[in-house]
């Protein structure tokens, strides 16, 4: 016999199981009159139970297991600069600034069926490099009217969101660099693991 055919007995010899047992403690009773007259009745009382299972989901980038990479880089906002040594250019003295590129938005998605559920996130793995950068440095915004903001204004400091029972919430968060971080960061590169938790107690 198969293992899916043992499998189906199985379950369908418990559930019968289960159902001659309760028809043998259903509640019954009777109502009597010897003479024959006035009012006699009856009662049974069934206990319906129902369990919902309890879910949450979380959705951050791309579905699946893949990991999405932000990818954003600082470029000086004067002159046009090639790889490559001794290269000859205008420079009038001016101290160049270095800009950040905004990486594009990564879809959020929240959803679950239990009261009290939350959203809140960590860095893990940071490496500064030679960069003198922090994770506080790195800042994620979501639109005005999205339903799921960033828990934190940027990945140094996160809070609590509360995520509403049987509503779906969405936003499109956009990760940049501090402008004052990039200005003061010295060449390298710097990267960090953000992990975002939906919970519910």
């Amino acid at each position: 016999m198969k293992s899916s055919t043992r499998l189906l007995t199985a379950v369908a010899a418990a559930a019968a199981a289960l159902f001659s047992t309760q028809a043998l403690h259903a509640e019954s009773t009777y109502g009597y009159s010897d003479t024959g007259t006035g009012a006699v009745s009856a009662t049974a009382r069934v206990n319906v139970n129902v369990t919902i299972p309890k879910l949450i989901m979380l959705r951050v980038g791309s579905e699946g297991a893949t990991v999405d990479n932000v990818n954003i880089a600082l470029t000086p906002t004067s002159g046009s600069f090639a790889n490559g040594d001794n290269q000859t250019f205008n420079w009038d003295g001016t101290a160049p600034v270095f800009a950040a590129s905004t990486a594009a938005g990564l879809n959020a998605f929240a959803w679950t069926n239990a009261a009290g559920a939350t959203l809140t996130g960590a860095v893990s793995t940071p490496d500064a490099g030679t960069t003198g950068m922090s994770a506080a440095a790195i800042l994620v915004s979501a639109g005005a009217t999205d339903t799921l903001q960033h828990p934190g204004a940027n990945t140094g400091t996160f809070t609590t969101l509360p995520i509403a029972a049987n509503t779906l919430l969405t936003g499109t968060w956009t990760y940049s660099v501090d402008a004052a971080a990039a200005a003061a960061a010295t060449a390298g590169a710097f990267s960090q693991t953000v992990t975002y938790t939906a919970s519910a107690l």
